[in-house]
């Protein structure tokens, strides 16, 4: 597995377990987010229970891109990553190789 780029950002550790898809769309500034439908966010907040909920989930994290900027300045454009924790991953930011 790759380490995470150094200006990754935390959003949800791993404790929150199968709940980081609720939380996530519970707390998140929706206006900041694009690629996410309306729709995606209630089936989301419904619950792990829900039929369609991890298969969103998915769709999400594919899809996803949050605007970091400060509000009025020029967006600065992050995607998720999940791997156990929840990440906000700057886009264009340097994955570090595999081999280091």
């Amino acid at each position: 597995m790759n380490d995470l780029p150094e200006t990754a950002e935390l959003l949800f550790t791993d404790a929150r377990g199968i709940y980081i898809p609720r939380d996530f769309a519970t707390y998140i500034d929706q206006e900041r987010v694009e690629g996410v439908a309306p729709e995606d966010y209630e089936i989301l907040r419904a619950g792990p229970e829900g039929e369609l909920y991890w298969d969103t989930w998915t769709d999400v994290l594919d899809g996803a891109r949050l605007n970091m900027a400060p509000e009025g300045a020029a967006p600065e454009w992050a995607t998720l990553y999940q791997d156990g924790d929840l990440w906000l991953v700057p886009e264009g930011a340097a994955w570090p190789d595999d081999d280091e």
